[in-house]
Parts: C-alpha cells; sequence; structure tokens
C-alpha cells in the first residue's frame, strides 16, 4: 500500500491528485521529448536521488510530467509530495516539513524568483533531499538561470542535476494529442473537425484539454455528434473557445 503523506500540504495534494488524476505517462504525447520522459521514468523507478529540472512555457505540459512521476511512484509504491508555488497558499514553512527522503514535485518553481525567504527555503529543501537520498523534480518557465532569482547558490544548485527543455509539440503533435484525449474519453471527432478546433482555440495544451472535455459534456448533453457546425455553435456561446 503507498504511505500516504504526512505533511500539513496533503490536502492540497489531494486536491491536486484530483484534478490530475488521469496524468500518466501512458497519455502524454512525448513529441521531440522522448529523452526527457525516459529520464523520469528511471529516476523514479530506480529511486535514484538526483534533482531534473524542467523547463517550457505554460501549457507545455510540465505539470503533467510532475503528476505522471507520482503516480508511477504511487505505483512503485513510494511516497511523493507535490507543492505548485503559483498557489498562493503554499509558504516557506510548508517546504521546511517535506520528507527529504521521498520524490518531490515543486511546480512553477520560478514564481518564488526574487524573494530572498522564500528563495532560503527552496535552498534549504535542496539540501536536505541532497543529503536524505530523496528525489527532487522542479519545474519552471526559463532555464534556472534566467527566472529572476537573487540566491545564486540556488541557482547553482538547479544547475546541478539533469536539465531538459519541454519542447512544444508541432501542430499535427497537438492534433494527435487531441485525438488521444478524445479516444479516452470515447469521443469520436474527424481530424477535419480537431483542425478546425485548433485554428480557433489557444495553443495552451491544458486549456485545449479543457475545451475538448466541455465540448464532450456539451455533445451529451445535446445528444449532438461532434461536428464543425456544432464546435461554431459553442464558439458562438462561449467566449472560453476564442483565442486570447
Amino acid at each position: 500500500m503507498t504511505k500516504q503523506s504526512s505533511d500539513p500540504s496533503s490536502g492540497q495534494l489531494a486536491l491536486a491528485l484530483a484534478q490530475q488524476d488521469k496524468a500518466s505517462f501512458s497519455n502524454f504525447l512525448t513529441g521531440d521529448n522522448t529523452e526527457l520522459t525516459d529520464a523520469l521514468q528511471t529516476l523514479v523507478q530506480k529511486r535514484e536521488s538526483k534533482v531534473v529540472f524542467i523547463y517550457g512555457p505554460e501549457g507545455s505540459g510540465k505539470s503533467h510530467l510532475l503528476f505522471a512521476c507520482m503516480r508511477l511512484a504511487r505505483d512503485e509504491n513510494f511516497p511523493s509530495s507535490y507543492q505548485s508555488l503559483t498557489d498562493s497558499r503554499v509558504t516557506p514553512e510548508m517546504l521546511r516539513v517535506i520528507d527529504p527522503t521521498n520524490l518531490v514535485c515543486i511546480d512553477n518553481i520560478h514564481a518564488w524568483a526574487g524573494d530572498a525567504n522564500k528563495e532560503r527555503a527552496l535552498f534549504t529543501l535542496f539540501e536536505q533531499i541532497k543529503h536524505g537520498g530523496g528525489q527532487l523534480i522542479v519545474s519552471a518557465a526559463q532555464p534556472a538561470d534566467l527566472n529572476g532569482f537573487v540566491i545564486p547558490d540556488l541557482v547553482s544548485r538547479l544547475s546541478s542535476g539533469l536539465i531538459y527543455p519541454l519542447r512544444e509539440l508541432t501542430d499535427e503533435q497537438t492534433l494527435l494529442a487531441l485525438k488521444l484525449r478524445a479516444e479516452q474519453r470515447g469521443l469520436s471527432i474527424a481530424d477535419d473537425v480537431l483542425r478546425y478546433l485548433l485554428s480557433r482555440a489557444t495553443r495552451d495544451t491544458t486549456v485545449i484539454f479543457e475545451i475538448l472535455d466541455r465540448i464532450d459534456r456539451a455533445s451529451l448533453a445535446e445528444q449532438r455528434r461532434v461536428t464543425i457546425p456544432f464546435i461554431q455553435q459553442l464558439l458562438s456561446r462561449h467566449s472560453v473557445f476564442d483565442k486570447p
């Protein structure tokens, strides 16, 4: 049975897992990121004591990969914890009680850049994990030295492990990702309909997947096939489908 986290952020972890309960390596469209996904799976399965720094633009799939790592750890009966630093409820004190022997996933680490107190908490966590034999996987918008951190030693530590850029999907790869998501929901959508959707929606995969989920719910509610005219009607009724 998987060991449960005892830190005070476990409630947030439960909420995050509920939001990302389907995130796994099997439903992540790898694209040009095979080396990254292979490294993450090896790290979790072998419980290697390492630091992995992932960077890429918003919506590129960083959070999905962190949750996929946690899901794999759960399957391996290996405890893990997760914090997103864009969540205003997360405090430096919460990092101080994380078990440094576990898999620790810190999402959106750039959100704390420029705050010396928060950066010191991150530095301390890094040192605890290093000496505790745990694993640290962090995500950021840019490489460690370009996020605006004010503590040089923190930048040095974050740059000392494995560093991977998360490459965005091409249009065709995004189309495949949408098809995979639709199939998982039992939703049949023709390629021309998906291409039409992509031409009208933001390229943020997180937003696109949410749009697809809304289309699925609307299709079920109205008992209609998903066609271009149907999507056009949704576009006219819901501004969330429009490009930002």
